[in-house]
């Protein structure tokens, strides 16, 4: 069996993410392989994300080009912040959907070999309010998925 070629790293720029995203890119070097980071921005249930949102000082902007806006800067900072020995390429950008719903579509599309993803293992009632997007994840997913837990220390 060949090494991955092409690896998606979904993250949700909170907990882990470094630790997520450094893990995949010392798992690419040997293999030569691209790095993919995706970020997914839902866009909440009751708010049109064509709503318009303004502050004294900037411009008028859509909720969602402004969550858009906020997360690409935040995923470039990330991304930014890590300090590679070996070049591996590496790209990313920020989806609108829901987040599992996101990677299983990007994973399918971009025909990748491995999704490297972060799980909070949560549980009880948050688990059952917000469900995991890992679990979703690897349950249909396509490609093999390598889930890393990942804790609020690891940030």
């Amino acid at each position: 069996m060949a090494g991955p070629s092409r690896i998606l790293v979904p993250v949700d720029l909170k907990d882990g993410s470094r630790s997520v995203v450094e893990y995949a890119l010392q798992l690419a070097r040997p293999f030569g392989a691209a790095v993919d980071v995706i970020h997914a921005w839902e866009p909440p249930q009751y708010v049109a994300p064509d709503l318009l949102v303004a502050s004294p000082g900037w411009d008028t902007q859509s909720l969602e080009t402004m969550a858009r806006d906020t997360a690409g800067k935040e995923l470039s900072a990330l991304l930014g912040s890590l300090s590679g020995s070996a070049p591996v390429a590496l790209s990313h950008r920020v989806v609108i959907g829901e987040a599992a719903n996101v990677v299983l579509e990007e994973a399918e599309r971009g025909k990748y070999d491995l999704v490297v993803m972060g799980t909070h293992q949560r549980k009880g009632l948050t688990r059952m309010l917000l469900g995991s997007v890992a679990q979703k994840v690897v349950g249909r997913a396509a490609c093999p998925v390598l889930t890393l837990h990942v804790t609020p220390e690891e940030a």
